[in-house]
C-alpha cells in the first residue's frame, strides 16, 4: 500500500499524489513536469540543463588540464542532481503547484493507486 494526499477543486475535481519518490519523475524528468504544468521547475530544469551543455561543450575545447577534470568532476554531480532531485522532490512540487491552483487538500489515504485513494475519500456520506 502507497500513501496519497488527495485533493479536491470545485471545478476540475480529484488529484491524488503519492508521498515520496516518484518513479514517474526518476524515468522522465523533465516530460514528466511539463505533463505534472510544473512550469516553473521545467523552465530551470530546461535551463540548467543548457547551461551544463554549455558548459561541457566549452570544456571540451579547452587544453586547461587540470581544472578541465574538476569541471567535469562538478559537471558530474550536477547532472546527477538534474536526474535524482526530481524524483525524491517532485510529489511536494506538485502539491504545492496544486494548492496555488485552487485544490484544497480533504485527506490522507493508503491504497494502491492514485484512482482507489479518490475513490476512498470521494465517496458521498
Amino acid at each position: 500500500m502507497k500513501t496519497f494526499n488527495v485533493y479536491k477543486h470545485p471545478m476540475l475535481g480529484f488529484e491524488a499524489v503519492k508521498v515520496g519518490f516518484s518513479w514517474p519523475a526518476f524515468a522522465l524528468g523533465l516530460i514528466w513536469m511539463v505533463a505534472k504544468k510544473l512550469w516553473g521547475w521545467a523552465g530551470l530544469w530546461f535551463g540548467a540543463t543548457v547551461v551544463c551543455t554549455f558548459i561541457e561543450a566549452v570544456t571540451i575545447e579547452s587544453q586547461a588540464g587540470g581544472e578541465q577534470s574538476m569541471v567535469y568532476l562538478l559537471l558530474i554531480v550536477a547532472y546527477l542532481a538534474l536526474w535524482f532531485i526530481p524524483p525524491f522532490q517532485g510529489n511536494k512540487w506538485l502539491e504545492a503547484s496544486l494548492s496555488k491552483r485552487g485544490y484544497e487538500l480533504i485527506g490522507t489515504v493508503q491504497a494502491e493507486t492514485p484512482d482507489a485513494a479518490i475513490a476512498q475519500l470521494a465517496k458521498p456520506v
